[in-house]
């Protein structure tokens, strides 16, 4: 251990004395000289370049915070930190640390060095990268570009999306951090539109060589449409998330004239999204080849964009300055909308966000619920094809209740609620209205409009009870009364020990029973169908695994289906062989009508 520190301070003393005794350009002399047979090249990059802040330094300190804890040898000091901007924390190299990246097998070493003016106190910056001089052109060519590009895409990763919105026909000086949880992978759309939209995103973030070899703008434009509620906002905040852009949110009605239209997008920054909403009724751009009285009565008339100033704004040479930027226009009713919005180039897709579809339901009810299949989603599923419902509107009736089943059987409520409404509303008689445009008068004569114009429901009211018929408790149609007698008189309650607990879900269950049975007693054997009666069999599988006891009904379908069977094969035998059965006989050997009277 002596010798080895006696060692270290003869080295320092030759080295203090070669430095005190050597003049510096002796020194540099010699080091250059020595520097001739080096097979190394070190490049200086310093914090600022010609006066200014030097871009390249910056990127390479993002570079190497990428790089810093994924590469296999670490330094032995790092800097982290974190602040609001940024997802997720930062690190970087200490002064005098170093770092080796490998690119296309050459090795690259990098240094940070930092010294402080004793006088001015004022902090010098640089990095120093060192690689075998054989790999000079490499460095210059393709590294260098590499650290550039890849430090775009690491900023740009963990950078937080911001909300930006107009305040004096100026976008706000700082927007608010967009901490939407919105992605796509919890966004609920139908089939495989989402992903189409995932395809097309792809495509144009890809696609920067492609639009400057076709020579167009690089920007993409989106129409969303469909009815409130069906996902349109949520869908634009999985798109700024997926994509990492700031969102502005263009409200028209604030702005006041097409020159501040011109300077708020030429002040839309690189990878963005715009966010033009509702724009068929925020301000009014009159669709040219409508009637002139189909125009809203109460349309904003002041002072205002127009429909000129947005075409010649977001797709006429005032959208050439700048790249890499999606806009996206929202609508409820896309036939409003001036077919030269609609073209490509200014909405390029058009996305229809329709009402929520069996398939729609089934992922909320996934995301809300946790479940994936229920005995209850038969039952919903035909109701669903009835009744119009948004995703918006499924998704607050699911969360009202907590546990699975309590949700999903107020769910059934809530659409049987509706469709009872959509009913009533569909057969309610309008209210006619004269030649001079008035209401007519209400009649003597007992009509269901009263003198103040409200419509009398008790005609209607009676009416619909005439329709229905009360049996155990269960609220049927009338033609179903007498089958649900004759079931419960030999089968007692079948719907007794259903999972449903609503009367109202076990009424409509038993309704299904009663269609199964009428069309068993009108139908003869050579009308049947082996589709229909397989058909039978499935809808019964659905009513038992909802617990209602109807094996005997299903025993019954079987013996019907192999009767049914057994007839082909004798008329097939009848062909090859003249001693067979009459017809009638034949009809009387294998349907015997008691598979079907005996049912009730």
């Amino acid at each position: 251990m002596g010798s080895a520190f006696s060692v270290v301070a003869s080295v320092a003393i030759l080295r203090s004395t070669f430095n005190e005794m050597i003049p510096d350009e002796v020194r540099g002399y010699i080091w250059s000289i020595t520097r001739r047979f080096s097979t190394e090249i070190t490049m200086i990059i310093k914090e600022s370049h010609d006066g200014s802040t030097n871009r390249l330094f910056k990127a390479v300190v993002t570079y190497l915070d990428g790089h810093a804890l994924s590469n296999s040898v670490l330094p032995k000091r790092l800097t982290v930190g974190k602040n609001e901007n940024v997802r997720n924390f930062t690190y970087g190299l200490e002064r005098n640390s170093e770092i080796v990246d490998v690119f296309q097998g050459v090795t690259m070493k990098w240094k940070f060095n930092s010294d402080i003016n004793s006088t001015s106190h004022f902090e010098t910056r640089w990095y120093e990268l060192k690689f075998h001089k054989m790999h000079t052109e490499l460095v210059k060519k393709k590294y260098l570009v590499h650290v550039l590009e890849m430090a775009k895409m690491f900023k740009d990763r963990n950078r937080i999306v911001r909300f930006h919105t107009i305040r004096h026909d100026r976008w706000s000086s700082s927007g608010v951090n967009l901490d939407h949880p919105m992605t796509f992978g919890t966004l609920v759309m139908d089939g495989d539109l989402k992903e189409t939209v995932l395809n097309d995103l792809d495509c144009f973030r890809r696609g920067k060589e492609y639009y400057r070899k076709i020579g167009k703008v690089w920007k993409r434009g989106y129409l969303l449409y469909g009815p409130p509620g069906t996902g349109k906002s949520s869908l634009i905040a999985a798109m700024a998330n997926y994509m990492n852009y700031d969102i502005y949110n263009l409200n028209l009605s604030v702005v006041t004239s097409d020159s501040s239209l011109e300077y708020l997008l030429l002040h839309v920054p690189n990878r963005s999204i715009l966010v033009v909403e509702d724009i068929d009724c925020s301000i009014k751009l009159q669709n040219r080849e409508s009637k002139k009285g189909d125009e809203p009565a109460d349309s904003y008339r002041g002072p205002q964009v127009t429909l000129a100033g947005l075409l010649n704004a977001i797709d006429g040479l005032l959208c050439c300055c700048g790249d890499e930027k999606i806009t996206v226009f929202t609508t409820n009713y896309k036939d409003r909308i001036d077919p030269a919005l609609l073209r490509a180039g200014r909405m390029d897709r058009h996305i229809n966000l329709s009402y929520c579809t069996f398939s729609t339901f089934k992922q909320l009810a996934a995301n809300y619920l946790d479940i994936n299949d229920h005995d209850l989603y038969c039952h919903i599923e035909k109701l669903m094809e009835k009744v119009k419902v948004s995703p918006a509107e499924v998704a607050g009736e699911l969360m009202k209740a907590k546990g699975s089943k309590t949700s999903l059987e107020d769910f059934i409520t809530y659409l049987e609620s509706k469709e009872s409404q959509e009913e009533k509303s569909s057969t309610a008689p309008p209210l006619a209205s004269n030649v001079d445009g008035n209401r007519p008068e209400p009649q003597e004569n007992g009509n269901n409009i009263s003198k103040s114009g409200v419509q009398d429901q008790s005609s209607h009211t009676e009416t619909e009870a005439a329709d229905m018929g009360n049996v155990g408790g269960y609220s049927v149609k009338a033609e179903f009364a007498n089958i649900i007698k004759a079931i419960f008189s030999k089968h007692g309650d079948i719907a007794a020990n259903s999972c449903l607990q609503s009367k109202q879900c076990r009424s409509s269950l038993l309704e299904i029973v009663c269609r199964i049975i009428q069309k068993l007693q009108k139908a003869k054997l050579k009308d049947l169908k082996e589709t229909e009666l397989k058909s039978m069999l499935s809808e019964l599988q659905d009513l038992e695994s909802m617990r209602l006891e109807v094996g005997w009904l299903r025993k019954r379908l079987d013996e019907i289906v192999e009767a049914m069977r057994l007839f082909e094969l004798i008329a097939v035998s009848e062909k090859l062989s003249d001693t067979i059965f009459s017809t009638e006989v034949k009809l009387n050997c294998i349907y015997n009508k008691s598979l079907v009277e005996g049912l009730i």
